[in-house]
């Protein structure tokens, strides 16, 4: 039983809150736990009103790329130092994002269909924000693209608002995963309210529409979005070099790789982690290691996000054939 009103003589959940069922992660040693409706109706609130604050910092955003000013860029990356979720302000009343790799984002969605799911949890489906805030899009594209997933609490709040989000199986979120990753899309799992809320949406964002990327880009990490749990290493024997491959500088959303006298140029120091440049480096000259420093570990727990890599067991896997007929199935039917 969710949390029922009495509407028009029906029964339905009040802003599709489910009570026991609209869960926060936790981590994968304890279970999901209910959100609060203290918590969930805020989030409902910035969700309802997601396109017009993207709006505000886009503009933001392009006003600071735009001045020459020194002190005018210094008072709008203070500006938005205030209104974003910085990890040094302690404001958490807005999005604040991890990077991470694609079999990090992977983990995170068996995990939800393999483990969670029988607590409420699951995922849907919906346009990018930023795309319909903006009414920008890549290169090619002419309409929001269908890539936001929204999870846990995140999934029962997008559902009921009016942005055509609608619940995926365990299959239809990988395929979506897959896709973005070839078109050079960031893994992005968010997360708001402080570290212990728990994520609630996986954005996978392009570099020049999506905020949290370009601000990350233009401004650096703390401010929108972190560092993930690994860290790209360069082997520069086998570098080919600008000419004959150059595909890190270009998938690069972060800066961390540039040219300088036709040599590949790589700054660890940039790196976020995304692997984007990993998986098409023609030399295999990259792979990912293990962040040492990586600190957010009471978001998204390194044992689940690297399960399966660095020495790590794989994820447990039950029956997914039926953890994916159950879970979109269950969330399109009524709650009685």
């Amino acid at each position: 039983m969710g949390y029922i009103k009495r509407l028009g003589g029906k029964n339905v959940a009040f802003l599709n809150y489910k009570k026991d069922k609209s869960v926060s992660f936790q981590g994968t040693d304890v279970d999901a736990m209910p959100v609060s409706m203290a918590q969930y109706i805020l989030h409902y609130i910035y969700g309802a009103n997601e396109p017009k604050i993207l709006k505000l910092g886009g503009t933001a955003m392009s006003a600071y790329e735009r001045t020459e000013n020194p002190r005018v860029k210094e008072m709008l990356k203070e500006f938005m130092r205030t209104t974003q979720n910085t990890s040094k302000s302690g404001n958490y009343f807005l999005p604040h994002g991890i990077v991470l790799s694609r079999k990090a984002a992977e983990n995170v969605v068996d995990f939800i269909y393999a483990v969670e799911t029988r607590l409420g949890a699951h995922i849907s489906a919906g346009p990018c924000i930023c795309e319909v805030a903006l009414k920008r899009y890549p290169e090619g594209v002419t309409e929001p693209e269908i890539k936001d997933l929204t999870l846990y609490y995140g999934a029962d709040i997008y559902e009921n608002l009016p942005l055509g989000h609608h619940p995926v199986t365990r299959e239809e979120a990988k395929a979506i995963l897959e896709d973005m990753h070839m078109k050079g899309y960031v893994h992005n799992v968010l997360y708001m309210f402080g570290k212990k809320s728990g994520a609630f949406v996986m954005c996978n964002c392009d570099r020049e529409i999506c905020e949290v990327v370009k601000g990350t880009r233009v401004m650096g990490p703390g401010l929108s979005c972190e560092k993930g749990p690994e860290v790209c290493v360069r082997d520069k024997t086998k570098c080919l070099g600008a000419e004959a491959c150059g595909e890190c500088v270009r998938r690069c959303p972060f800066g961390a790789n540039k040219i300088k006298d036709g040599k590949i140029i790589f700054n660890p120091d940039k790196c976020m982690g995304c692997e984007l440049c990993v998986t098409t480096c023609k030399g295999h000259a990259r792979q990912l290691t293990e962040r040492k420093d990586y600190g957010f570990d009471e978001v998204m727990n390194r044992s689940l996000l690297l399960a399966g890599k660095y020495g790590r067991p794989e994820l447990e896997k039950p029956n997914f054939a039926v953890a994916d007929d159950s879970a979109a199935a269950e969330y399109t039917k009524e709650e009685k």
